[in-house]
């Protein structure tokens, strides 16, 4: 087959390449009241928000149906903004406590205190409180119908499931201290970095398996305290708070590897206090001109033809597909210039 018949050919049955989902690394850093990105694939650091003065940004997560991010300011403050910053808004709760997002129910779940756990909808209305018997509770991840969390002190220290209004809780499984925990909703996954280590388990508790440990030395200095799973690329990420350092691995621990450090950040004293990932969309398919149309007319003119040309031998009567895109071409113009 020709060459140019070739690119046509795959052209036909591939179509047009499509933009792919952008993904970027967000994080707080307290001490200099910023929020900053930086891309998975690579490149400087970016600013999202700079604070002129303090509370500045704590925890952070990012709400992909509405294009949000929601944070919690150092004090009582809680706010949601647009993914560039802007048009922020002050949501009544959470005033205090670790908080996450449910995104599939459309809630905001936090603690506060220690052995109550909240929820509301996205913008603080409709408040309800489950209060636990002992404890305290550490870290959230609401999915579905569940919430999970990380347990300690007087309440068994691990991991526990409970229903979505905080019910019926149930100790999954022992760990060490827990700081934060991600879900990975392709294998249907709980992460989980302890002081001085990151696991992952199912969510009844079975295959727990430590990935990620730190050693004895390291441990008295640093640990993981934030935690989130990159479900496209399927890559680990965590901050170090300690250590002034966002690293990232495989999901089964291997390849680990600094993603920003402090001089990345451009601040010695980087306080990184919250890790979410943002999953930007493409931009929407463009609406056709009539130019657009006419050469989309060809290349399905030009497919058929091509088609037709390799089923039927060419003849005495038969029509060479040049007279057809011609003949395309002229009526397309035609119309075009007269409409």
């Amino acid at each position: 087959m020709p060459k140019r018949n070739l690119i046509l050919s795959l052209v036909c049955l591939v179509g047009l390449p499509t933009p792919a989902l952008a993904q970027t690394i967000v994080w707080t850093d307290q001490n200099a009241r910023r929020i900053q990105r930086k891309d998975v694939n690579g490149g400087e650091v970016g600013t999202i928000v700079q604070f002129s003065s303090l509370p500045a940004a704590t925890q952070i997560h990012y709400d992909p149906v509405t294009a949000k991010l929601y944070y919690r300011l150092s004090g009582t403050a809680f706010q949601r903004a647009n993914l560039d910053g802007s048009n922020r808004e002050n949501i009544p709760t959470p005033s205090l406590g670790i908080f996450t997002l449910n995104v599939e129910s459309r809630k905001l779940y936090w603690i506060n205190p220690g052995d109550t756990l909240n929820r509301s909808e996205l913008n603080g209305a409709g408040v309800e409180s489950h209060t636990y018997p002992s404890c305290c509770l550490f870290t959230l991840e609401a999915l579905g119908d569940e919430v999970f969390f990380g347990g300690g002190l007087t309440m068994g220290k691990g991991i526990w499931r409970a229903d979505a209004d905080g019910s019926n809780e149930q100790y999954v499984h022992q760990s060490g201290a827990p700081m934060d925990l991600a879900h990975d909703p392709v294998e249907n996954k709980l992460y989980l970095a302890t002081i001085d280590a990151i696991v992952r388990l199912n969510p009844d508790g079975t295959g727990f398996e430590e990935i990620v440990w730190l050693p004895a030395w390291q441990q008295l200095n640093s640990g993981p305290e934030q935690v989130v799973v990159d479900s496209k690329a399927r890559k680990l990420y965590w901050a170090d708070r300690t250590a002034k350092v966002i690293q990232r691995s495989n999901l089964d621990g291997s390849n680990v590897e600094d993603f920003v450090t402090a001089s990345d950040a451009e601040n010695p004293n980087f306080d990184i206090r919250g890790l979410t990932i943002v999953y930007t969309p493409p931009p929407p398919i463009p609406t056709l001109s009539s130019w657009g149309l006419m050469v989309m007319g060809l290349l399905l003119v030009a497919c058929a033809a091509l088609i037709l040309r390799r089923r039927r031998p060419e003849g005495p009567m038969s029509v060479p597909p040049r007279a057809i895109l011609w003949s395309a071409f002229s009526s397309r113009a035609m119309i075009i210039l007269h409409p």
